[in-house]
């Protein structure tokens, strides 16, 4: 049996859809079961990260499990409280979703590289085999712009060119997932998951341009009127400061790299993001089709 935590979320879904489709047996960890559309197969358990109980209980006959922890001011605290549950529970594998940049020297410099470095910590030593899927920043992140981009043709950030990122499609990332979570030789392995290119967000808007067939627009504002539209909203003071944290240390190039292990993995390269744009293009203003 697998456990997926995160089910609701861009790489938890894709975690899921992938095991279902191989058939295997899973077990999907959401805080409400009845909000939830489970593909055909999959169990499902009520949890939270804040009910002890409740891990314990979603990871009875549990062999291997994938970890996606709510990114919350307490997220070391609520993760670390998992990893002793699946210690006590005597987990196989425990595939943790990381991120870019979290082995680097500069991650404490951010708050949210900071947490996950600190639960690779934990990870490693607490006995439960892991592998560890170090992803970039998610493609799916730009839907957070897309109403702007089909009434506006445009889209704002505090990015300058010099913050290039090798964006990924959260859908591949739910395919590794599957495949580390079912065939063995990934214990112990931390892999860079990223996309095939570095972008800036002039780079995005030319291929989203591309892709809709009409000219959109990169706007660079000042980080206070992004920091307001967050707030906006409802990101709490602490998201808003690292946002900002991560937002300046990708102005140094620390994920712009481009690894080759998702395209290993996959069999196949990693989307692009005009695979990814035209995908959802609906969703960008865009006809679809």
């Amino acid at each position: 049996m697998i456990l997926v935590t995160g089910a609701t979320g861009n790489t938890g879904a894709a975690v899921l859809r992938a095991l279902a489709e191989q058939n295997a047996a899973v077990r999907a960890f959401v805080h409400d079961p009845d909000k939830f559309s489970a593909p055909a197969g999959v169990e499902v358990a009520a949890g939270d990260f804040r009910d002890a109980a409740s891990i314990e209980a979603a990871l009875a006959g549990v062999d291997h499990a994938y970890l996606v922890g709510p990114s919350v001011q307490d997220q070391v605290e609520l993760e670390t409280a998992f990893v002793e549950a699946a210690r006590r529970a005597g987990l196989a594998h425990l595939v943790r979703l990381s991120i870019v940049g979290a082995d680097h020297a500069d991650a404490r410099a951010a708050r949210f590289m900071a947490a996950h470095a600190a639960v690779e910590e934990v990870v490693r030593a607490s006995g439960v085999p892991w592998t560890m899927l170090r992803a970039n920043a998610f493609m799916q992140n730009s839907l957070r712009q897309a109403q702007a981009i089909a009434d506006q043709s445009a889209f704002y950030s505090s990015s300058s060119p010099a913050a290039r990122v090798s964006f990924v499609d959260a859908r591949d990332i739910g395919c590794v997932a599957a495949k580390v979570l079912t065939q063995p030789g990934h214990q112990g392995q931390a892999y860079q998951l990223t996309g095939p290119e570095a972008l800036n967000d002039d780079d995005i808007a030319a291929r989203l341009s591309d892709v809709l067939g009409r000219t959109i627009t990169h706007v660079q504002v000042p980080w206070e009127a992004v920091r307001e539209s967050l707030a906006g909203m409802g990101l709490p003071e602490w998201g808003l400061d690292g946002f900002k944290e991560l937002s300046d240390l990708y102005e140094t190039g620390v994920a712009a790299g481009v690894s080759p292990d998702a395209e290993r993995l996959l069999g196949r390269p990693p989307r692009t993001f005009a695979d990814f744009a035209a995908d959802y293009r609906a969703a960008f203003g865009g006809r679809s089709g």
